[in-house]
């Protein structure tokens, strides 16, 4: 039972991947394992809408994604940390994202089973540096909005989002002990239910 998780900010160690880290802690307390990915890492091509994957349900770029498309399939849980880049994900976790057309096209449109039956899960965390109306919910649509169709696409049940606005100085996320600790329970719930699925 592996969690692969994604640091989508080209800023090492910044508030995304604090709260990520954070995420990660509370898996490895519930007793799941987990993988860090940093995308500004990977070799991840753009899509080139080819339209290749609509007849085999595969990408067939060969990159860094077909390794990373593995691991999506096998995993119990899936968590993706992103600061906003107007109003969605930096570009290469964009690229990524675009790379999981293979998911869609392989689940809707060829009706090809890649995850079989277990229910699994997948966790959106979101950093903003400013605040936005009184709830700040149009400063995380956009990027709710895509990970919506990101986690149909990986047959993964979404849990309660963790969107935090006003944090861009480096660190700032850190200073808000409330914040870390939801992000720690958040993982903690996830094992949680990875580990009830696996038991029923």
């Amino acid at each position: 039972m592996k969690v692969i998780t994604f640091a989508m900010s080209p800023r090492t160690g910044g508030n995304s991947e604090t709260l990520l880290d954070e995420v990660i802690a509370g898996l490895h307390d519930g007793g799941i394992d987990t993988e860090k990915i940093r995308t500004h890492e990977a070799a991840i091509e753009p899509c080139r809408h080819c339209g290749a994957c609509q007849k085999t349900g595969r990408c067939v770029i060969e990159d860094s994604f077909q390794d990373i498309s593995a691991r999506l399939v096998a995993c119990a849980g899936v968590v993706f940390a992103s600061p906003l880049f107007f109003m969605n994900v930096p570009a290469r976790g964009k690229a990524l994202i675009d790379r999981c057309q293979s998911f869609w096209a392989a689940r809707y449109q060829l009706g090809i089973d890649l995850f079989g039956t277990k229910k699994r899960h997948g966790l959106l965390v979101s950093c903003g540096a400013q605040h936005h109306g009184p709830d700040n919910a149009d400063l995380f649509r956009g990027v709710q909005d895509t990970f919506w169709a990101v986690f149909r696409a990986l047959a993964v049940e979404p849990m309660e989002p963790i969107l935090i606005p006003g944090v861009e100085r480096f660190g700032a996320v850190g200073e808000l002990p409330d914040v870390m600790r939801q992000a720690r329970l958040a993982g903690g719930e996830m094992a949680r239910r990875i580990a009830a699925g696996e038991k029923s």
